[in-house]
């Protein structure tokens, strides 16, 4: 993967960020947090969609699926292309 894939990092900081404190103004606040649980969402989704490539892939289905979770098609697509 590339450094630039690494950017979809940044929501999920900010997302975990605000479950722990939460953000004072309201705007930031819905913004993120609509993001970060649309982002788990469809991570989850894909997880569920992509079972048996994950379980099959090169890092294990443990691994497979946390990358998933966190970088989702990226990772999926990373594996797919050598295979």
């Amino acid at each position: 993967m590339k450094i630039t894939d690494n950017l979809i990092l940044i929501p999920w900081f900010l997302g975990f960020i605000n479950l722990t404190t939460p953000f004072n103004n309201i705007y930031l606040f819905w913004t993120v947090s609509l993001i970060f649980y649309g982002l788990l969402f469809a991570h989850l989704v894909e997880s569920i969609i992509f079972r048996q490539k994950i379980i099959n892939g090169p890092k294990g289905p443990w691994i497979g699926f946390s990358l998933t979770l966190i970088y989702g098609v990226l990772f999926l697509r990373s594996f797919s292309q050598k295979s």
